[in-house]
């Protein structure tokens, strides 16, 4: 799937899912007509809607998407659904859909969803956004362990756009019996992804040219995602954040990178 074409899917998708929002379905309904929508996209690209995820070709590109198992969200461990074997941990070869559905289990959007096989008891699952909505340190983990004697050149995170600053205000009254600011800053905690960027950022301080985060710094924090309808806004505000010229050098510097390949060790990644 091309990156235009890959666009025009989630347009798509996210058209016929969060339809669904505004007139009034559920929970339960909702996540069938996100799974119809995920099934009816992959069976166009590959002929069949029960695809699975692994990918035996030799030079397959390797890739995963988080999730999080409903039961137990202690220790901020996510479950990765992998288009290929890890070493280390026991990967189930699940359908392309029910990964994708996993991955996307809001609890506020979509009901959990239970995936279970040969070998591979029942389990339920959630998004991944919970501890996880920045996968960087996921992807360096499963570098090394993959690919330890190979060399790096350069990390290019992307960002879906900055969000507001997180702050609890002082309650209300009616905030002293249902804490309803409180709860959004604790989830709003739990999702952030700029304190996973700074701490990767710390960690390659001395590795020039070799850690890069594009993110929209303005414009996104009030879009919501359920809004598909404003889809032109996120356009807009991307193309205005590659035009400014520090995101233009930075694209530069790391198109470079890329380019160059130069030598860095996994072991780097400390």
């Amino acid at each position: 799937m091309s990156v235009a074409n890959a666009i025009d899917c989630y347009g798509r998708l996210t058209k016929n899912v969060f339809k669904a929002t505004q007139v009034g379905w559920d929970v339960k309904s909702k996540h069938k007509v996100l799974e119809e929508v995920l099934k009816d996209i992959i069976k166009r690209q590959v002929g069949t809607d029960e695809e699975r995820m692994i990918d035996t070709q030799d030079n397959a590109c390797k890739t995963f998407v988080c999730s999080r198992a409903a039961l137990d969200l202690s220790a901020g461990i996510p479950r990765l659904f992998r288009t290929y074997q890890s070493p280390e941990a026991n990967t189930y070869n699940c359908m392309i859909w029910e990964a994708a559905r996993a991955t996307s289990a809001a609890p506020t959007l979509f009901e959990r969803i239970s995936i279970a096989g040969p070998g591979y008891p029942e389990q339920s699952y959630i998004d991944g956004g919970v501890g996880c909505n920045n996968p960087t340190k996921q992807i360096l983990e499963e570098a090394r362990l993959i690919f330890p004697d190979r060399h790096m050149a350069c990390i290019i995170s992307i960002g879906a756009g900055k969000a507001f600053p997180i702050s609890i205000p002082k309650p209300s009254l009616s905030q002293y019996f249902i804490p309803t600011e409180l709860i959004w800053a604790i989830n709003a905690i739990a999702t952030d992804c700029e304190r996973i960027e700074q701490e990767v950022a710390q960690h390659f301080r001395d590795v020039p040219d070799f850690y890069y985060r594009f993110n929209v710094e303005q414009g996104m924090q009030s879009i919501g995602i359920a809004e598909f309808d404003k889809m032109e806004n996120v356009v807009a505000h991307t193309d205005q954040y590659i035009r400014m010229e520090e995101t233009k050098q930075r694209l530069s510097n790391a198109i470079s990178a890329l380019c160059q390949r130069t030598q860095i060790s996994m072991w780097i990644l400390g």
